[in-house]
């Protein structure tokens, strides 16, 4: 009776300590960045927002619908004929419209951006990939060389 107690103790220990093992998930965004228009004195700037709603975690668990931050990386693009152009990926906080942090990046490239890591994922949450070019003495636009994307990762509590 004794084992029989001891190797029940054991099963729902180890039933328990499954259940409690986080699950990584990812949220991809993509847009198609809009021209960009560039004024002869005061420069450019384009800026695309990525936003994670309800309908794009449909397919997730209820129970794993938030957690936590462990990267977000991304697809940037670039506008033609910008030799001064900077960019940077910004985070905000759920159903917030000023930026929690922003980070440079490269314009026309990919990677993975770690300072956001550890804050909250949930519905609600956005990043945003911001373009500016400096003034040109002259009036014009600017277009983007491709899509960008931002993929969410995250892990549960």
């Amino acid at each position: 009776m004794k084992t029989l107690s001891i190797a029940a103790l054991l099963l729902s220990t180890l039933t328990i300590s499954v259940q409690a093992l986080a699950t990584d998930y990812t949220i991809t965004k993509q847009k198609q960045p809009s021209r960009m228009l560039v004024l002869s004195s005061a420069g450019g700037l384009s800026s695309e927002l990525f936003s994670v709603l309800n309908m794009d975690l449909r397919d997730i668990p209820y129970r794993d619908k938030t957690g936590t931050i462990t990267g977000i990386s991304y697809v940037s693009a670039s506008f033609s004929d910008s030799a001064t152009e900077t960019a940077e990926l910004c985070f905000y906080r759920a159903y917030s419209s000023n930026p929690l942090m922003c980070e440079e990046i490269v314009p026309n490239s990919s990677g993975m951006v770690t300072a956001f890591n550890g804050q909250w994922f949930r519905a609600g949450v956005q990043a945003s990939i911001v373009h500016r070019v400096e003034a040109t003495g002259s009036f014009h636009y600017l277009e983007p060389n491709r899509e960008e994307s931002v993929t969410f990762h995250y892990t549960t509590n």
